[in-house]
């Protein structure tokens, strides 16, 4: 069994391809048990995010991972140039760096760590954790945790809602009096109302599919909460977009939008944070439009991160180290069970043995001078190697093999 990583990112596929190669939430128990009843995988875990689509799994051969990754999108050529596989210490690596934000669009973001274990937990449900990924996960989450406490990677945070904000400051610069729509209650869109309670709007909407959500952050943050059948008329209102739904279909379309813009004449800008996307490709041909999807924010992310480079730097020599410690242990761990499994073959090949020669005795023998003979044996059989090897370590003066061997047998 090796680990491994396969998948796609922000790096290495566009958003076009990463909205179409995409685990659905709400299917991801599915994927998994798939994996583990096919025999595909031992363990499993699949992290799907605005950035990355990837599977992290303990399995025989990379290449069955691959065809099992690829094969819903068996189509999409581009596919075979995006995608990525790396097997043992170079797959711990690449986990430890997505956990730690050294992986992410936004370097040392701090959110990709609970898409981490979020992912992590939705596999312990579905059984598909065993020992192997109990342990790697755990040193994950502690590692990530310690890079972030002793070094810089974490100050100044930069993430993609911030990023989102600073881009709409740079485009609008009398942004303190737009009125900004936000569609989506998740995680992203209340850092987007935390960062709006340092620099205020005029006003804010919030739109949910379930509006308990989108009124608990109303509350909160002093938003006002809308229906998605009152769209048209606030985003005939609204100077600013910003969405981040999980929704897999756009929920913006095209036409919704030109229903709404007879009833404008400012420019519209649309922040679109979602992967899948939630609005129209299309819409951004439409007149006093000016729609900005999550790759339009790389430009601005370089700018703010670079002074974080030094500490990444040391992150990648930590984690370097701990996943090498990992492979190390992992591979001190097989070789103690194929050891503990040979010598169990070989005791039990002496008793069967024995115990064959024991039963025909008993025809024609007592039955105790039998068993007392048969104990006798495989005492014998037992300790005669042992014995050969200790006499030998003791008379080469082997200390250290006799100290062993008292630990081993438990010898006072």
């Amino acid at each position: 069994m090796s680990i491994i990583v396969c998948g796609i990112n922000h790096k290495t596929a566009s958003i076009v391809l990463r909205e179409k190669v995409f685990f659905a939430p709400d299917k991801l128990s599915l994927y998994l048990q798939d994996l583990l009843t096919s025999g595909t995988a031992r363990e499993a875990v699949l992290l799907s995010t605005c950035n990355r689509s990837e599977l992290y799994c303990e399995a025989e051969e990379a290449s069955a991972i691959k065809k099992w990754f690829c094969h819903p999108w068996l189509e999409l050529s581009e596919l075979k140039e995006a995608l990525y596989i790396y097997e043992g210490q170079k797959a711990v690596e690449h986990m430890m760096q997505v956990a730690c934000g050294l992986d992410s669009m936004v370097l040392g973001e701090p959110e990709v760590l609970g898409q981490v274990k979020t992912a992590f937990s939705e596999s312990c449900t579905v059984g598909a954790i065993g020992s192997v990924f109990h342990r790697l996960f755990q040193q994950i989450f502690a590692l990530a945790k310690e890079i972030r406490s002793t070094t810089t990677i974490g100050a100044c945070p930069v993430s993609v809602a911030s990023t989102t904000i600073t881009l709409a400051k740079r485009l609008l610069p009398s942004f303190a009096e737009s009125k900004v729509l936000l569609l989506g209650a998740g995680d992203t869109i209340e850092l987007i109302l935390r960062y709006l309670q340092n620099s205020p709007v005029k006003k804010t909407w919030i739109v949910n599919r379930h509006k308990e959500k989108a009124e608990q952050l109303s509350q909160i943050y002093s938003g006002e909460t809308g229906d998605f059948s009152q769209l048209v008329s606030i985003l005939s209102q609204a100077d600013v977009v910003i969405t981040a739904t999980g929704s897999i279909e756009p929920i913006v379309t095209a036409d919704l939008l030109k229903e709404a813009l007879k009833f404008r004449k400012k420019p519209l800008f649309i922040f679109d944070i979602a992967v899948p996307r939630d609005v129209e490709a299309d819409a951004a041909h439409l007149s006093n439009v000016k729609l900005y999807c999550i790759d339009d924010l790389k430009s601005i992310i370089q700018e703010n991160q670079s002074h974080r480079q030094h500490a990444a730097e040391k992150a990648y020599e930590v984690i370097k180290k701990r996943s090498e410690d990992f492979i190390i242990h992992l591979a001190s761990q097989d070789q103690v069970s194929d050891t503990i499994r040979a010598y169990r073959e070989q005791i039990e090949a002496i008793c069967e043995a024995e115990l064959e020669k024991a039963l025909r005795q008993l025809s024609h023998q007592e039955a105790e001078a039998v068993l007392r003979q048969f104990a006798y044996t495989v005492t014998n059989k037992l300790l005669h190697i042992p014995s050969v090897q200790l006499r030998q370590a003791g008379s080469e003066g082997r200390l250290d093999i006799l100290r062993l061997a008292k630990q081993l047998f438990a010898i006072p």
